[in-house]
């Protein structure tokens, strides 16, 4: 949409749908900028600009940079509870075919171009703005830290898991070998796991080598788990 169709579009007062979506155009433009350019380099005023609205609207909704990023991050981390999140049926059927599903979502999610730009740019300026680098660890990292052990305290009441696993340590080792050691090679910029297959094939043997120290009876992955929700 070119920029004076946008601006005709949101003048005058919108409507509760039109302020979503200029709600949810605000934040694209700014997470793509964030990305792009990084935290710093980026202005309130290049952000109204590319998004076409007027500087104003974003402080009616953000009183300040710092505010509109932590908004971005916060919605970068409810975005992938939301996808990632299983079933309150599945995890009570079958949860650790629920934790595998789980951990091949969140590694479609952490691998997206979106999710490596901002990961970029807290590498490159995190020192600089510790207050934003805690504000993701509060909205992004403990969340997934906390459903990863939900649903591996789901996998021990079930009576899958060896006596005396630490569940909060476990569920982090876990998440290390299967979403950390993929994204920080691709932060290096190694071209690896491009695509599905190659995805599902990683999962495969890291969950493999994972599950036989911690599981009471070594299992394969779930069936089905390459079945998308």
């Amino acid at each position: 949409m070119a920029d004076q169709d946008r601006k005709r579009k949101f003048s005058g007062r919108p409507d509760s749908r039109m302020s979503e979506e200029l709600d949810a155009l605000i934040l694209k433009t700014a997470t793509r900028l964030f990305g792009e350019q990084g935290y710093a380099a980026t202005s309130v005023e290049q952000i109204a600009a590319v998004a076409g609205v007027g500087k104003q609207t974003i402080y009616r909704r953000h009183p300040s940079k710092e505010s509109l990023f932590k908004t971005v991050i916060a919605e970068l981390g409810n975005s992938f509870l939301r996808a990632a999140s299983p079933s309150a049926e599945m995890v009570s059927s079958d949860p650790l075919q629920a934790l595998y599903k789980t951990m091949r979502m969140l590694l479609d999610l952490i691998l997206s171009p979106e999710t490596l730009s901002l990961s970029r740019t807290f590498i490159a300026e995190g020192w600089r703005f510790p207050d934003l680098v805690n504000h993701a660890g509060a909205h992004i990292f403990d969340p997934l830290e906390k459903l990863t052990c939900t649903l591996l305290t789901a996998v021990s009441r079930a009576g899958l898991l060896k006596a005396g696993c630490d569940l909060e340590e476990t569920s982090q080792m876990l998440a290390t070998l299967c979403l950390g050691g993929p994204h920080q090679q691709v932060l290096f910029g190694r071209r690896v796991l491009l695509t599905a297959q190659d995805r599902d094939h990683y999962l495969d043997h890291a969950w493999r080598a994972f599950m036989t120290g911690i599981l009471a009876t070594p299992a394969p992955p779930p069936s089905g788990n390459r079945d998308r929700r």
